[in-house]
């Protein structure tokens, strides 16, 4: 699930594409858009890819019965990897399903050197090989062997990140978004998940993507304003000078003090620090958040900080 902070992300860097590219307000935002919607098919990509390895496993199986002279465990493998309850879950899904379907041209089929190389390399583990051997063999057994396939061979796999990469330039940035999803997925099944059990949605409410829409466009209708609050507070440092991504970082927190009432100063704040720390230079987490404090100190004396009660992340 997109949180806000991963949404406030998606709203920087697409205000940061308007000012770079010189292209309209309306086009920009229907690119943002498109990229948030674009993270629920890597998400889904990714468990489907995790769904593969049953095919690359009942593949392997296949190769060894098919020999001319197959040995005794060639002929009886054990199945327990390819008959894994996790597997069986997803193969069931709906919608993930509905997912492969529609998309073939994503088909791991087609680009199988990938999961055979992971399997092979995984296969070759000793994990794997207590795995085969565990006696206790169980529905948390195998919910934990697919959990450690997709922590320690799938999601840091360079050769799938570049993959994507070339697939949607954009899913390098989202790739830890929908990791992080597949994950969780994968750890909220139990034995009692079918084909009824719903997969994660990309967004909890409407509420969350209008928030995103509305913080995108106020930072660009009030960049005058914000801009000047900036200018004034950033002493000895020339806007000219200061770095494109700090300045749009404390241009969208000035406009969430200002104009977003139900979000508490200090939330604005700790999010923004923290994508800071995520996308931009080691030094730019101090001085945003020096100009942040001198600024909300500012707007609190003024009176022109309007906070309601209810806060919201």
């Amino acid at each position: 699930m997109l949180g806000r902070r991963q949404l406030r992300a998606k709203a920087m860097q697409s205000i940061y594409a308007y000012y770079r590219g010189n292209e309209e307000v309306a086009l920009v935002k229907k690119n943002m858009l498109k990229g948030i919607e674009d993270v629920q098919d890597l998400y889904l990509l990714l468990l489907s890819l995790v769904l593969s390895f049953k095919s690359e496993a009942d593949h392997r199986i296949q190769i060894g019965k098919s020999k001319n002279f197959p040995t005794e465990q060639e002929l009886n493998p054990n199945m327990r990897f390819s008959e894994n309850a996790i597997f069986r879950i997803l193969a069931q899904n709906p919608q993930l399903s509905d997912f492969i379907e529609k998309n073939s041209q994503w088909s791991w089929e087609n680009e199988n050197i990938y999961t055979t190389k992971i399997f092979k390399e995984f296969t070759e583990s000793q994990y794997y090989r207590d795995y085969m051997a565990d006696v206790k063999h169980g529905f948390n057994r195998d919910r934990e062997a697919i959990v450690h396939l997709f922590t320690e061979y799938i999601a840091p796999n360079e050769e799938i990140l570049a993959y994507l990469e070339d697939k949607n330039l954009h899913w390098a940035d989202d790739l830890h978004i929908a990791n992080s999803m597949v994950l969780n997925t994968l750890k909220s099944f139990t034995a009692k998940s079918d084909e009824r059990t719903k997969l994660y949605k990309l967004l909890s409410d409407d509420e969350h993507l209008d928030f995103t829409i509305d913080l995108y466009l106020k930072t660009i209708a009030n960049d005058a304003e914000t801009m000047r609050i900036i200018d004034e507070k950033a002493s000895n440092w020339e806007l000219e000078r200061m770095a494109l991504l700090d300045r749009i970082i404390l241009q969208m927190a000035i406009t969430e003090f200002l104009f977003f009432p139900s979000i508490p100063p200090k939330v604005t704040i700790n999010e923004y620090l923290e994508i800071a720390k995520d996308y931009s230079t080691p030094n730019s987490n101090t001085f945003i958040n020096g100009i942040l404090d001198k600024v909300l100190h500012e707007l609190e004396e003024n009176g022109r900080l309007r906070k309601s009660a209810r806060g919201m992340m």
